[in-house]
């Protein structure tokens, strides 16, 4: 029971279920309410929706084990009581679940691309497995190289969810729509085809604005965590940006990139109160906004490893917050078509 538990602790079940819930809040969160309110309907099918999901939850959980079973040192040194593989888990066992799961998402994900006939999208899970792999074993302890791999695919989470989405889109509706009748908006004709486009686009311009937050904020907490981790860090001669320029300076980097964040959110928040969308507007104000500011001055005061450790929990509060924002989007589409 014990090794149960443990590995459920390897694997990071709570990070897991959030990369889950976000990308099945891209789909019926911010695709299903955009595409229904257009006319449109989602195309890929549950089934294999469900297996994206799973291959990108596989993939991180693989991640997850192939970190911890190099970082062991490291970890005893940051994290004694939190050590898993080599004192709960043998290494040998780690190991070979890290091959397993992380062979078997390619073979599914190979299965997905096959299936909608776009075989070049299993690179995705595949570069995203060798990534982590070469993450786990060099570049985390390069300076910002390994916080970039890890917040580049932080970032693709939002993005895979709606790509794939698109193809099937593509394939099911779009050559059929260049040849239909037009479709009225107002009493302007607006022909099928470039409608569907531009419904298209939309949506896109959103995923890539999750895309961006998620990197964004990730960045913030990977350095965060580099802070928090410098002396097991040092004493295996990683060159993380706070012990290259100093925790000072990495400090001061992170407010950086959560200043630019928050700026972002006002420029989006703009946007949003010139289209009358006042809910939106106040749901950043309170849960994104207000909590951004909250974690810049925690950071401009940051002293203690539990003032970085709570730093880090309170970006992964905000980014949750930032999925949450879809239901927001669900429901103001829900009663504009009522």
């Amino acid at each position: 029971m014990k090794s149960f538990i443990a590995f459920f602790r390897l694997i990071r079940l709570p990070n897991l279920l959030i990369i889950a819930l976000t990308q099945y809040a891209v789909r019926f969160g911010l695709m299903f309410p955009l595409l229904n309110s257009s006319g449109f309907e989602l195309a890929m099918s549950e089934q294999n929706f469900f297996l994206l999901v799973l291959v990108t939850v596989m993939v991180a959980a693989a991640g997850y084990i192939i970190n911890d079973y190099f970082d062991t040192k490291i970890d005893r040194v940051n994290k004694p009581k939190r050590v898993i593989v080599g004192k709960l888990i043998k290494r040998r066992v780690a190991m070979g679940a890290h091959i397993v799961i992380s062979t078997l998402a390619i073979i599914i994900s190979v299965y997905i691309s096959f299936y909608i006939n776009k075989l070049w999208l299993s690179l995705i899970q595949i570069g995203s497995v060798l990534a982590l792999w070469y993450y786990s074993i060099n570049f985390k302890r390069r300076m910002l190289v390994g916080n970039f791999i890890i917040a580049t695919l932080t970032a693709l989470v939002p993005v895979s969810a709606g790509l794939y989405e698109f193809i099937e889109l593509k394939n099911h509706l779009l050559e059929e729509l260049e040849h239909y009748a037009f479709i009225y908006n107002e009493s302007n004709p607006v022909y099928a085809g470039v409608f569907f486009k531009d419904v298209l686009t939309n949506i896109a311009l959103l995923i890539i604005g999750y895309a961006i937050f998620a990197f964004l904020l990730t960045m913030v907490r990977e350095i965060i965590k580099d802070i928090e981790d410098y002396e097991g860090d040092l004493a295996e001669n990683c060159k993380t940006l706070p012990i290259v320029v100093g925790k000072n300076k990495a400090n001061h980097t992170t407010i950086v990139i959560a200043v630019i964040t928050f700026i972002l959110l006002l420029f989006v928040q703009y946007t949003q109160l010139m289209s009358s969308e006042i809910v939106s507007a106040l749901y950043f104000s309170v849960f994104l906004q207000f909590p951004l500011i909250m974690l810049i001055i925690k950071l401009f005061g940051a002293k203690k490893k539990n003032d970085y450790a709570w730093a880090s929990r309170l970006t992964k509060l905000i980014m949750l917050f930032g999925i949450l924002y879809t239901s927001v989007i669900y429901f103001q589409e829900f009663y504009l078509n009522v």
